[in-house]
């Protein structure tokens, strides 16, 4: 079973890795995230004059070259943005036209969306939305600009006259004619000196497509953009949705009908399958030990962030849902993998706290088991604050945000739960200086008993009564702690008390035969050097080393010390003080038994009296 476990363990912590690793990933490159402040030469309008010249008056469409698309967008000025994003924005609309797609054009597709990303001031929009939400807002202002046309390329600026008309004291921007369509020079960042359209463009270029939808088309190069890109499935699935009936065709608010069915369909299914794989694997592992069956039971969190990024390319990629209720599904996705992270996370640190109390070391030393386990436990409280902290930023949460409203909730929590944090500081404090360990037996606040457990907020204390009392930790890392079985040996001291009347010679002799009583005979091997010990068979046939009682008090550093020591008013008074060696409590009594019944026959026999008459 060991082997079992050991086997599972590996496993789980191979798919630690792996799940972190995707977890980890981005979904789509950050703009924000890299430099590129190197600037282009400024673009060359060859290939687009007739794009160009037909949005001013109409003409045939023109083809770019595959070649010229993968030069990085090209944004220096607002004369290279506009021409550089109405190539990459045509390649775009031939590449949907196709029929299928190969594995050249899937990378295209990808270099693509990667491209467009460069194009908008995304610095206010979610990491995990800019490349979905960059795609659309090229659509839709693509669709725009087929229709209200551009002035002529002489009139665009490029980069000198920006520059000019910044010195002469312009606004770094540039309009599209009478439209709300800005492109403005970013100032900061790793953009800056960028030209980009503005965060204003994104919240209004949806809203202008609709207005300008029934406007004829000034070129036709790409027309039916909006189609093609939202109400479209990709290449492989097109050939199957066309045999659908025509009102699954029909489009609700930017998504057909059967597209709504396949999301709907894909979300139910991946609820239903972690669903499955958690009920069967409960049900196989009934009868295993709990740590096989907890970390069995790791595999339904990272199986429900997998389902979650399959779910994101499967309805992104495959049957193409844009726009608005793409990042409405977005976000449930991502809630998902949180979700998924943050109890595996947990799961995990509990099975390697279970791991760790089922080794041989922590059975020889509890408390350093205690103490891994809260730093198990913190490790993985800090690591799933990572996480959320990670996925809330993807999400579009602003860091800063989050910290300021972590740091104000984390104040009001403190207050609320100080007593409990003081707690949990007394455990660590305790498991750190180790005044005791679990199964020691002490003396605490007046109770006497064994410990039990040293828990987070308490000590579970069993008392010689049989009584269980629990002390808070605080309580207990302040007080003063006798751990009794820390101590080397018993110390007993007790008195003989003789009457006034009782002669010297007995009074020797009571504490001679005190001595005798205390030591090892002779012939029990303690008495002469050389001496050697008894022995005995034992039950099974062996010959065993028979002990004498009293070597358990004659240790050679403390030999038992009787002394005739008061002259008190009422009697005169013989003490007695030995140590007991090692003390074990009741082996202890058993020899103050012994003890006192040899002093109490000694002592008759040679008519010594005790006590006062």
């Amino acid at each position: 079973m060991r082997a079992i476990e050991r086997t599972i363990c590996r496993a789980v912590l191979i798919l630690v890795m792996l799940g972190t690793i995707a977890f980890a990933q981005d979904l789509g490159p950050d703009p924000g995230g890299e430099s590129n402040g190197d600037f282009f030469v400024s673009e060359n309008p060859q290939d687009v004059e007739d794009i160009l010249d037909q949005l001013v008056a109409p003409a045939e469409e023109s083809v770019q070259t595959l070649q010229e698309l993968l030069h990085p967008a090209n944004t220096n000025s607002p004369r290279d943005t506009i021409i550089s994003f109405l190539k990459l924005t045509q390649r775009y609309y031939v590449l949907l036209r196709q029929d299928a797609y190969t594995p050249e054009d899937a990378a295209e597709l990808q270099h693509l969306y990667d491209e467009m990303q460069w194009f908008f001031d995304l610095r206010n929009v979610a990491p995990s939305l800019r490349q979905d939400v960059a795609v659309n807002s090229a659509v839709y202002l693509r669709e725009i600009i087929d229709r209200i046309g551009l002035p002529p390329l002489e009139q665009i600026p490029d980069r000198e006259q920006m520059l000019a008309a910044v010195q002469d004291g312009y606004p770094s921007t540039w309009k599209i004619g009478s439209s709300p369509l800005e492109i403005v020079r970013i100032d900061e960042g790793p953009n800056q000196g960028k030209y980009l359209f503005s965060e204003e463009t994104l919240e209004t270029v949806e809203d202008l497509f609709w207005q300008v939808r029934s406007f004829p088309y000034r070129t036709t190069s790409a027309e039916g953009f909006y189609q093609a890109s939202f109400l479209t499935p990709n290449p492989t699935l097109q050939s199957w949705t066309d045999g659908f009936p025509a009102w699954m065709h029909n489009d609700i608010l930017g998504q057909t009908i059967w597209q709504w069915i396949a999301m709907v369909s894909l979300f139910a299914l991946a609820i239903l399958s972690i669903w499955l794989l958690s009920s069967i694997l409960r049900r196989l592992t009934r009868s295993v030990t709990p740590l096989a069956r907890s970390a069995t039971l790791l595999l339904v969190p990272l199986f429900a962030a997998l389902v979650s990024y399959a779910l994101y390319d499967l309805i992104g990629d495959k049957i193409f849902i844009t726009g608005m209720v793409f990042q409405t599904a977005v976000y449930v996705i991502y809630g998902m993998a949180l979700i998924a992270a943050i109890i595996f996370i947990f799961s995990l640190g509990t099975v390697m706290i279970d791991l760790a109390a089922a080794t041989e070391y922590a059975k020889r030393r509890p408390s350093d088991i205690h103490l891994v386990a809260l730093g198990i436990r913190v490790v993985s409280i800090i690591a799933i604050i990572a996480v959320l902290l990670q996925g809330m930023r993807l999400m579009g949460f602003s860091l800063a945000t989050i910290l300021a409203s972590a740091g104000v909730t984390g104040l009001a929590v403190a207050l609320a739960a100080q007593n409990t944090l003081r707690n949990v500081f007394g455990s660590l404090m305790l498991l750190l200086d180790k005044p005791f360990e679990v199964g020691q037996r002490i003396k605490i606040r007046g109770y006497e008993g064994t410990v039990e457990d040293i828990g987070m907020r308490s000590t579970r204390l069993r008392l010689l009564t049989g009584h269980l009392v629990s002390i808070p930790n605080e309580n207990v890392a302040e007080m003063d702690i006798e751990n009794v079985d820390e101590r080397p040996s018993i110390r007993r001291t007790f008195n003989l008390s003789m009457a006034y009347d009782t002669s010297l010679e007995k009074i020797q002799r009571a504490v001679a035969i005190l001595r005798e009583v205390l030591s090892v005979p002779v012939d029990a091997g303690g008495g002469e050097a050389g001496a050697q010990p008894s022995r005995q068979r034992s039950q099974s046939g062996q010959e065993v080393e028979e002990r004498h009682p009293n070597e358990a008090i004659n240790s050679p550093e403390r030999p038992p010390r009787v002394f005739f020591n008061e002259l008190t008013s009422g009697s005169l008074n013989i003490t007695v003080t030995y140590w007991y060696s090692p003390p074990n409590y009741w082996a202890y009594l058993e020899h103050c038994q012994m003890i006192n019944h040899e002093i109490i026959r000694r002592f008759r026999e040679e008519n010594i009296p005790i006590g006062n008459p």
